[in-house]
């Protein structure tokens, strides 16, 4: 009989420890970009691009953690979305680095994961998931650019906040103000939220005790998120990473290709080198782009290099070697573009 693995979500929300997120600074962006091309990049600005595979890496821990976590990461897999996971045995090609450090539970957001030194952390799992699933599945939603839904300004919670602080500062957690304000009282940024509801059921919802919430009332005794993958956690990140198609267009040396893309979509290309040389990989068009080159390989797709053009008044590039008898793909993910503007992509 195979052992059950208790959904913490579904425990009682007193005594709860939680995952604390340190605070980011505020993106700021010239006067010259629009407000409404601000919030179309910060909405997208964290979302890997589809047909990435993220290498993860462990940095020690129990045996039965890293069970754990591997099962946490395949419950995200069997949704069918356009992301995949491989672990690693060596720290220097993984993307997401995972500690058992008696730091908490957290994780960086999305992309930006990138910009973590490759000695450091960009996970950590701070108790024993082995029983406690969903906070493995959890850091890995943000991982995927996932913010805390309790925050989600369109859900209205009004909080008690004397009790939410003196209910924080107290063990098993014992935040600062600071904390606690953070990742509970603060709401996210309108213009950083993608959808227009509210899931008290979401993997990214903290459950709460009773007298915390004063409104909506009926969660003043207490709200416990069902456990798991809502409806709404699959609906989203499957919108969010599509499946991709099974043929790629190939890009050809010096022939430009036109890109047919909305906000928040994709362009897929598939790229073989006629030789071995440095190449050039550039977009045209008033856009606010991230590419990615990838090497294709038995184990998915190899991260090479990328660049985030956003917020700025040119095209970003990228300047890399190639080999011939590889195979590579390219990939854009569209943050933003002007309405009446074409873009296209071309390799040189």
């Amino acid at each position: 009989m195979k052992k059950k693995i208790a959904r913490n979500r579904v425990a009682p929300a007193v005594g709860r420890r939680y995952c604390g997120l340190a605070p980011t600074p505020e993106r700021r962006f010239s006067a010259s970009v629009s407000p409404g091309r601000a919030r179309a990049v910060i909405q997208n600005q964290e979302k890997w691009v589809n047909g990435t595979t993220l290498n993860y890496y462990f940095i020690g821990g129990p045996t039965s953690q890293k069970a754990a976590m591997r099962k946490a990461f395949k419950v995200w897999e069997d949704v069918g979305i356009g992301v995949k996971f491989n672990e690693l045995s060596d720290r220097e090609d993984a993307q997401i680095r995972i500690a058992f450090a008696d730091d908490g539970s957290w994780s960086y957001v999305g992309r930006t994961i990138l910009t973590i030194p490759k000695s450091e952390p960009t996970m950590n799992i701070g108790w024993d998931i082995s029983v406690d699933l969903d906070t493995g599945v959890h850091e890995i939603g943000h991982t995927l650019g996932m913010p805390h839904e309790h925050q989600n300004p369109v859900g209205g919670i009004v909080w008690d906040e004397d009790k939410v602080y003196t209910s924080l500062a107290a063990p098993p957690n014992r935040w600062s103000r600071e904390q606690t304000f953070w990742n509970i009282i603060r709401k996210i940024p309108t213009s950083e939220v993608n959808g227009t509801d509210w899931d008290p059921d979401s993997i990214m919802h903290y459950p709460f005790e009773a007298g915390l919430i004063v409104k909506p009332t009926k969660y003043a005794t207490g709200l416990i998120p069902a456990g798991g993958l809502s409806a709404k956690d699959k609906e989203w990140i499957r919108k969010t990473y599509l499946a991709l198609p099974k043929t790629l267009q190939e890009l050809k040396p010096f022939v430009a290709e036109k890109m047919v893309i909305e906000v928040g979509g994709q362009a897929n290309f598939t790229f073989k080198p006629v030789e071995s040389r440095e190449y050039t990989v550039k977009t045209f068009g008033s856009t606010d782009c991230v590419v990615v080159v990838s090497e294709e390989t038995k184990l998915g797709q190899k991260y090479m290099k990328g660049v985030d053009d956003s917020g700025e008044d040119n095209n970003g590039e990228i300047r890399i070697k190639l080999e011939k008898g590889k195979t590579y793909s390219l990939r854009v993910r569209l943050l933003y573009k002007d309405p009446t503007a074409e873009s296209a992509i071309m390799v040189w």
